[in-house]
This record gives structure tokens, C-alpha cells and sequence, in this order.
């Protein structure tokens, strides 16, 4: 049975690669496309990584894994941890292709930390506390020093090189580079049915640097040619050359799939979405946010976690909530991208004020407050889609979902601003929907209908031929497998999910703050 090279570019996006092709300078990208089909390859709602992994991972929307957010919220309290793999509320496919005894070679996938025990090969992808073993096996790191070879973990922090891209871009590259060569040695040294890799340098640069690549940003065209443009677009040949370097190893039979997880707008205008609530008059901050607020970003932050690391206060000590929760009556839950609106709902929240029956006048305020906000800047409005859960969300973990769900417009970031609104500072470039994919092999032709990221587990599970005990809301690509190729269902094995379970908690208090201070770093958190 053939193989499966699968390489994703985080973040890739048709608008952006395509006037790189055209320059000549993606030529393993453009080799790919001579020989495959390209389209785009839908993301979900919301579009940010931490949820669209998982649901690359399971074939199901977040509804039916239960990852929202960058943070999940600890069940009657306000305590929050970032979120890990074993967030994630069903069965991925690498439960099923160990089942079937495949052999697999993941890398850097977001969300497979702590990292599950599969047949093969994995290194953790997204935000890795640094003294935990982020391999499996455990042992791999030391294996890798013996070969002089080492797998940098998390770095490319783009709030850390605010306004200094060189050193940004320089350190992307080193650690990408790193990466690279830990992938080829791992290709060519372990047995492999199935290797799929995260690039996540194109994610990283296209928020910090959009404005020299992307050509919908209004200052593309003066930064495209300058210095720090040309070695912006390096970031992209790097990967390009990783690209023909990995596909080099394919046999003739294989399928080799290229892809992201969601795409990628230009941003000049960003928005703070619990500020804007507060001016809407539907949220209160505390008292304590003037004193404790600046301890969130920058210098201070530093100051407080020395303070903390020298006291010994990490998972003792909280900082008072900055939110006043009795004079509250709507917060942002999609921290991470502000795309998700809840209502502080009695009997739901811990400190919920709205009662139930005023639940449906709140809310359709609320919708109408924020879907025909207009920028005064601009005359336009920031969001250009709004829907109430229930329109998006129809599955296991509906209840859990956010009452509002938003899509940006073009143009603008919902988060990643100090004020209700302003003008974007280091970010230039946010999510969209709209990723990519290219699929090259045997039996590939023309997608009849736009394939989606939920779509790629079946596909992958019908490809090397392994049971499923998951019921992807995806559809198994037939354009291409070929029409003949299907889904073959299996029990599942019983004692719960392998790698998640319930009672054992994923990171420590100290390992989720030192988690959270990188996400801080990523501009998720303010």
C-alpha cells in the first residue's frame, strides 16, 4: 500500500503564494501543482489553530472535540489552563492507525502535547512547557543529541520582536532550520506509513509581517522590494526547499498532500473585544484591572513573574480577576482571536447576572450592537459575519460554545489591540477561512466539491486503509483516493481514550503559566 507525505504550511494562503509563484521564488511548490490539483481547503469557526487542529486531527468540527479557545475554562471557577491534546473530546486518527498498526511520523502538529502513545515517531507541536518530554518515544531528544541534531521548541514570539524584524526573521529561520534537518534525519531513519509536518514560521511571519507580503495590505507594494522584504519572502523559500527536500523521498506511488489549516488577511485596524463590550455598557472591569492590568503585557509582566518565581506563588496566588462579573452581561470566550461572544448567563456562569428569561432579548442586542458597528475611522464595520451559536453549532458540545460567533472583515484583527479599537501596531495580517491544499498522486483529480480540513482524517484513515472508531463529520475525498476508496468503521476499544484521560490533569500550575506567558508572547493574550 502506498504512503502519505502530508506538509502543512500553517497559515498559507492562496493570496499570498500566488504572487510568489509568479516571482519563481515557491519552485517545489509551483513542481507540486504542475503535477496535482490545488483548491481551497476550508477551515473552521473559529479559524484559529487551537481549534482547527483538532479538528484536522478528528474529522469533526469543534462542536463534536470541544476546543474553542487557546484557554479552557476549569468547570466553576474562572481558572483557566491553555489547552492540550487532551482537550480534545474524541478519538483522533492516530488512535486509529496505531489500532491498525500503522506506522506514523508526526512532527510539530499543534495540540499533541502531552504527546499521545502511537506506532512510530512524534515531537509535540504548539506551545510546549520546556521540562516535559514533548516526544514520543520519551527518549527521542537524547537520540537526536547523539546525532548532533536538536528540535528547538516554541521561540518566533512575535509580540517579543515588536517593531524589530531582523531579529524576528533571523530567529525564525534558525529555528526552522533546526527543524528541518531533525525532519529529513527522521525521515530517512524511521519506518513510516504516514508523516505529516506542521510549518509553522508561515503562520508567525504573516501576522508580524503581512504588510511586506501579502498583497491586499496598503503598504505591500512600498515593502514588497525593501530589504526586509526580500527576507521576509526567504521564510517562505526556506519552507519551499524543505518542501522539494521531504517530496524527494517519495516513492512513485505515494500521495503527498500539501496544506493549511486556515488562511490569511491583511489587518490595519484591530479591536479589543472586552473594551468594545465595555462601551456597548455589557461589561465592567474591576478596580484591580488599573493596578493589576499593566502586570498583563511588557515590562511589568516580567516584574510580576519574578516576583511570583521568587515567592513561590505560581498556582497559589491569583491575580484578582480583572473583570467585574456582578455588573457583567456579556464577555469575550474566543480570547484568542475575539471571533466568540458569551452571555453571563445565571445559572450557567459561576457569577452569572442575566437571567434566563432575559437570555434572547440580551443576546439580539448584543448581535445588533456588534454587527452594525461602524469604524469611524474606516465607515466600515469590523465584523462581517455574525451568528448565534445555535446557527453554527449543532453537536456534542454545543452547550460549551460561545453565544456569538463573528468573522472578521477584511481589514481587520478582533483582537490584538489595548483599546476597544485602534489601529494594528506589530500585527498586519490575521485569519481567514478561505486555506489551502494540493494533492498529488496516482489517483488524484479535480475536487468536485470544496474540500474542508475536517474532510483530511477520513481521508487519511481511508488512504492507509485503517478502521475508524470515529464519525467524521468529513468526507472521504474521493477526488482524491479515487471513488472506490471508503471509510471502514471499528469498535472502539473500551477504558476511554487512549491519551486523554479525564483524571489526570495535562500540565502543572507552573508549566500552564509558563505556557501561558508564551501565548502572551504570541499576542493570543493581553
Amino acid at each position: 500500500m502506498s504512503r502519505v507525505i502530508l506538509i502543512a504550511w500553517d497559515g498559507a494562503d492562496w493570496r499570498i503564494l500566488d504572487p510568489l509563484l509568479e516571482q519563481g521564488a515557491l519552485p517545489n511548490l509551483q513542481a507540486l501543482l504542475d503535477r496535482g490539483q490545488r483548491d481551497v481547503l476550508r477551515s473552521t469557526i473559529p479559524t484559529h489553530s487551537w481549534s482547527a487542529w483538532p479538528s484536522f486531527l478528528t474529522g469533526v468540527d469543534p462542536v463534536d472535540h470541544g476546543v474553542y479557545d487557546i484557554l479552557e475554562t476549569v468547570p466553576g471557577t474562572h481558572k483557566q489552563y491553555p489547552v492540550t491534546y487532551k482537550s480534545i473530546k474524541t478519538r483522533t486518527f492516530l488512535d486509529d492507525l496505531t489500532a491498525a498498526d500503522k506506522r506514523v511520523l508526526m512532527l510539530d502538529v499543534p495540540l499533541t502535547f502531552p504527546p499521545p502513545k502511537i506506532n512510530g515517531t512524534l515531537i509535540a507541536g504548539g506551545v510546549l512547557p520546556k521540562h516535559r518530554a514533548f516526544t514520543a518515544p520519551d527518549d527521542l531528544t537524547a537520540d537526536l543529541v547523539k546525532a548532533r541534531l536538536e528540535w528547538p521548541i516554541n521561540g518566533m514570539s512575535w509580540t517579543t520582536y515588536r517593531n524589530k524584524p531582523d531579529a524576528y526573521l533571523d530567529e525564525a529561520y534558525e529555528v526552522t532550520q533546526k527543524r528541518i534537518k531533525v525532519s529529513e534525519h527522521l525521515m530517512d531513519n524511521t519506518e513510516w506509513d504516514l508523516m505529516a509536518s506542521v510549518w509553522v514560521s508561515i503562520d508567525r511571519t504573516q501576522h508580524a509581517l503581512s504588510n511586506y507580503v501579502a498583497p491586499d495590505h496598503p503598504d505591500y507594494l512600498a515593502n514588497k522590494d525593501t530589504r526586509i522584504g526580500r527576507k521576509t519572502a526567504d521564510i517562505f523559500r526556506q519552507v519551499d526547499e524543505a518542501l522539494g527536500s521531504f517530496v524527494s523521498r517519495a516513492r512513485p506511488d505515494d500521495l503527498i498532500l500539501f496544506i493549511s489549516d486556515h488562511g490569511f488577511q491583511s489587518c490595519t485596524r484591530t479591536v479589543n473585544m472586552d473594551r468594545l463590550l465595555k462601551e456597548f455598557g455589557c461589561l465592567d472591569f474591576s478596580a484591580s484591572s488599573h493596578v493589576f492590568g499593566p502586570m498583563q503585557w511588557g515590562p511589568m509582566r516580567k516584574v510580576a513573574r519574578k516576583v511570583y518565581d521568587t515567592l513561590g506563588l505560581h498556582g497559589k496566588v491569583a491575580l484578582p480577576q480583572s473583570v467585574n462579573w456582578s455588573k457583567t452581561k456579556a464577555y469575550t470566550t474566543i480570547r484568542s482571536t475575539g471571533e466568540g461572544v458569551s452571555i453571563n448567563l445565571a445559572g450557567r456562569e459561576i457569577d452569572g447576572i442575566v437571567d434566563p428569561g432575559d437570555f434572547d432579548k440580551v443576546r439580539d442586542e448584543l448581535l445588533d450592537r456588534l454587527g452594525s458597528f461602524v469604524d469611524p475611522k474606516t465607515g466600515k464595520t469590523p465584523v462581517k459575519e455574525i451568528y448565534k451559536r445555535e446557527e453554527i453549532f449543532k453537536g456534542r458540545f454545543a452547550d460549551t460554545a460561545p453565544d456569538i460567533l463573528m468573522v472578521p472583515n477584511e481589514g481587520y484583527s478582533l483582537t490584538h489591540a489595548k483599546t476597544a479599537l485602534e489601529d494594528a501596531d506589530w500585527v498586519s495580517g490575521d485569519h481567514r477561512i478561505e486555506g489551502t491544499i494540493v494533492a498529488v498522486g496516482p489517483d488524484v483529480k479535480p475536487f468536485e466539491a470544496p474540500p474542508a480540513l475536517i474532510d483530511m482524517a477520513p481521508t487519511l484513515v481511508a488512504a492507509l486503509g485503517a478502521p475508524t472508531a470515529v464519525k467524521p463529520t468529513g468526507r472521504v475525498l474521493h477526488e482524491i483516493l479515487g471513488s472506490s476508496a471508503e471509510l471502514v468503521s471499528r469498535e472502539a476499544s473500551s477504558g476511554g481514550i487512549p491519551g486523554m484521560d479525564a483524571n489526570e490533569s495535562a500540565v502543572t500550575d507552573n508549566e500552564a503559566d509558563e505556557m501561558e506567558e508564551h501565548l502572551r508572547g504570541l499576542g493570543y493574550i493581553e
